[in-house]
């Protein structure tokens, strides 16, 4: 193992090759892409040289196990185990190696959205736990509810690695309660689909974090481009006047996709069109700059009569449970308020997806079929 790791090692040294000592003939946005890539692989080496055998062997999986590649979830752990390696099993030089490959493969904006959602998983715990210290103890469910806040934990994220970085396909999934990253490598392509981003508190109102708030940009971005509308526009936006519980494309559900609905993009004016690009490059903004460019390209490619947007639930409540969906080809967009407490609904569900290409299954020309996640 140890000289694969040297091999690999060694084929990684080309990130130190500044971009414009690359062969002449290369375009511009290959060059890119190449240093990206070699900086990715040289991150997800270093990370793997940082393991023992133990550990190695379990963050390392096939391209082709299905269940591996597939094996994210948006519920706490202990209601969906998930495979790799836990953080929680992690020396601090080991979690620094994990850091760095995160970063190299994400953007400044996507790195630290997926880390704060890392690390809010602890504020979610100090609210639980002063919840139910609050709880009389003859409260009936206290006891359980004093063990499931287990679940609310930053070193419960579960890291594995698809193929042999020295390849030129392979991959890396970080996963845990409310995110989960999935990245492929193919021949110097990034994907990044499915990208499920989450948190409970969307909005912190109480304690020392008073104040901090998760995905408020998706929602202002789309409240933006809802506002906009015309009234016969959003007439065509809105499909109905409460959330449909199972069009959320989560876990299991991609094939729950159904034809786009809302209104077309060819529909709007100018000012509604960089309205709708400013919501999708919110989105688009967490991958690195090479793969939001390739997923831009093939969005634009598509064509503005096969994108919409779409919006289930209230259109006058930031606070109420509300739903927007962007949909085409290469992208859909999800976005969901669920319920956090009584009468409240200050809890998210995100997702980014590529119906032609999650997890890089066209690059690779496989298939990956998730199993249905409650």
């Amino acid at each position: 193992m140890k000289a694969f790791i040297r091999s690999v090692a060694i084929a990684a040294m080309a990130v130190a090759v500044p971009v414009t000592q690359l062969a002449a003939h290369e375009s511009e946005e290959h060059a890119l892409d190449e240093a990206r890539v070699e900086a990715m692989r040289a991150a997800t080496v270093a990370f793997l040289e940082s393991l023992d055998d133990a550990q190695r062997s379990q963050v390392m999986a096939s391209l082709d196990d299905n269940h591996a590649r597939t094996n994210w979830s948006n519920l706490p752990v202990g209601m969906a185990p998930r495979s790799g390696l836990a953080v929680a099993d992690m020396a601090p030089s080991q979690r620094i190696a994990l850091h760095a490959m995160m970063a190299a493969a994400l953007s400044s904006q996507g790195y630290f959205k997926t880390t704060t959602i890392m690390w809010h998983e602890d504020v979610l715990h100090d609210i639980a736990a002063g919840a139910i210290a609050a709880m009389p103890d003859s409260d009936p469910n206290k006891a359980q509810a004093q063990s499931f806040i287990a679940n609310y934990d930053t070193e419960k994220f579960f890291v594995s690695v698809f193929g042999d970085p020295s390849e030129k396909d392979w991959g890396w999934m970080v996963t845990g309660h409310h995110f989960a990253a999935n990245i492929t490598v193919s021949d110097n392509r990034i994907a990044f689909t499915p990208l499920f981003l989450g948190a409970n508190p969307q909005i912190v109102k109480q304690g020392r974090y008073a104040g901090w708030r998760i995905l408020q940009h998706e929602a202002d971005r789309a409240s933006a481009l809802l506002a906009s509308l015309k009234p016969e526009q959003v007439s065509q936006a809105v499909l109905a006047n409460a959330v449909d519980g199972d069009v959320f494309l989560g876990k299991g559900r991609e094939g729950r996709l159904g034809a786009p609905a809302g209104i077309a993009a060819s529909e709007l004016d100018p000012v509604q069109l960089k309205l709708l690009h400013g919501l999708i490059d919110e989105y688009l903004g967490d991958a690195s700059d090479e793969a939001a460019a390739r997923q831009r390209a093939a969005i634009k490619s598509d064509g503005m009569d096969s994108l919409y947007f779409a919006w289930w639930g209230p259109t006058d409540d930031p606070a109420a449970r509300y739903m927007f969906r962007v949909q085409g080809p290469s992208i859909v967009i999800d976005y969901v308020r669920e319920r956090s407490g009584e009468n409240e609904f200050n809890h998210v569900h995100s997702i980014a997806r590529d119906p032609s290409n999650d997890y890089g299954a066209e690059w690779l020309e496989r298939h990956y079929k998730e199993a249905h996640q409650d």
